[in-house]
């Protein structure tokens, strides 16, 4: 490993007459940034700042060593899905937007793609109509900016869409069985891209979600299998 370059007196980007041009540090006001490393997720349920969905069942744990969030299924007509409870997060022409996660999918046994999933942010969901019934062949979100995939397949679709007219690029990668992957969508004010392991996979121009948006992760079943969505983070940063 290559030694860092050591800034002893600070770094700055803003100019010197700004009330925080003395602050030896970056400015913190010019973006709204969240990130969720799921080191204190309350399984409990007892932080409402979580919405957790469970139809017949499933469960959510957190794993080391980085705190990796977990939901798993168990059985054929089960889906969990995860979401913040309030959406505060909107896509603003000419203002950047960034999401990003590290996650994989890990079956319990059968076949891998016989499954479907949600991860990135959508409209928040009262119950658990993030896609139709197990096993799942469609989404049921209105609003979103996200990764899904669906049953029987394990496609990647890249969408984004606002009042249930979407626009998507349909297999734009895949994903393998225990796998980790990154996952990112870059809003540039006016289009968005995604990208999968930090390389480009496309772009969107149509459709962006402007109301507001939450994180969410989600899982259904296609099979009585115990497959798992895996989280070990995500980060959501708009420009102000």
């Amino acid at each position: 490993m290559s030694t860092p370059r050591r800034f002893l007196n600070g770094i700055t980007n803003v100019a010197i007459d700004n009330p925080l041009g003395r602050l030896p540090y970056l400015d913190p006001t010019k973006w709204a940034i969240w990130f969720e490393d799921f080191l204190h997720y309350d399984i409990a349920q007892g932080d409402a700042a979580w919405i957790l969905d469970v139809v017949n069942a499933g469960a959510d744990a957190v794993v080391g060593p980085t705190g990796v969030l977990t939901l798993t299924l168990t059985g054929a007509s089960d889906s969990i899905g995860l979401q913040q409870s309030n959406g505060v997060w909107q896509l603003t022409a000419g203002k950047k937007a960034i999401f990003k996660t590290r996650c994989k999918i890990v079956k319990g046994g059968g076949t891998i793609g016989q499954e479907g999933f949600v991860i990135g942010l959508t409209s928040v969901q009262t119950t658990t109509n993030f896609m139709d019934a197990p096993p799942p062949t469609a989404r049921a979100f209105d609003d979103g900016w996200c990764f899904a995939s669906y049953d029987n397949t394990t496609d990647v679709i890249a969408m984004q869409g606002e009042a249930d007219t979407y626009s998507t690029e349909v297999g734009c990668t895949t994903y393998a069985d225990d796998t980790w992957m990154t996952l990112a969508i870059y809003w540039d004010g006016y289009k968005s891209i995604f990208y999968k392991d930090d390389v480009e996979l496309c772009e969107i121009t149509t459709n962006p979600p402007t109301s507001v948006i939450s994180p969410v992760m989600f899982i259904s079943a296609g099979e009585a299998q115990t497959d798992a969505l895996h989280v070990d983070y995500m980060f959501v940063a708009i420009e102000r």
